[in-house]
């Protein structure tokens, strides 16, 4: 499949609620961002939105990395866990936990998983996910 470079233009009504909000001292703007967004980033960014969620890590292998080696820390997000992980052990919890911490090391980063615990989910995983947040984040 060939990968084409997208060009978007500048949207004014993104602007516009920008500036609203910047004249309120909101300087973080939230985007829902579903699928594969890394030819979006650019102009969300250039039009006031910094903050992207869901960060897909099952479906698009999103993350949140290679995000901040290109555009730095004006850039943030919210997702990027793998929701399956609550449908196993807390193996599978622990490896996903260990694969965010540098990602939260990064700051500018909420692990969550995105949407919402997939129907298969165990809620004793997703307290013991919770729980091992809490110690990690503080």
């Amino acid at each position: 499949m060939r990968q084409e470079t997208l060009r978007f233009s500048s949207p004014p009504h993104y602007r516009r609620i920008h500036r609203l909000l910047e004249g309120h001292g909101i300087d973080i703007v939230s985007l829902d961002c579903d699928g594969m967004i890394d030819a979006l980033i650019p102009t969300w960014i250039q039009n006031g939105a910094n903050t992207m969620f869901p960060i897909e890590a099952g479906t698009w292998y999103g993350s949140i990395a290679p995000w901040r080696e290109k555009y730095g820390r004006q850039i943030r997000g919210v997702g990027g866990m793998h929701k399956t992980v609550f449908a196993q052990d807390y193996t599978q919890v622990d490896r996903d936990i260990e694969r965010l911490k540098p990602l939260i090391a990064l700051g500018g980063f909420i692990p969550c998983p995105d949407h919402r615990i997939a129907p298969d989910g165990k809620w004793e995983n997703v307290q013991y996910y919770c729980a091992r947040m809490r110690r990690i984040c503080g």
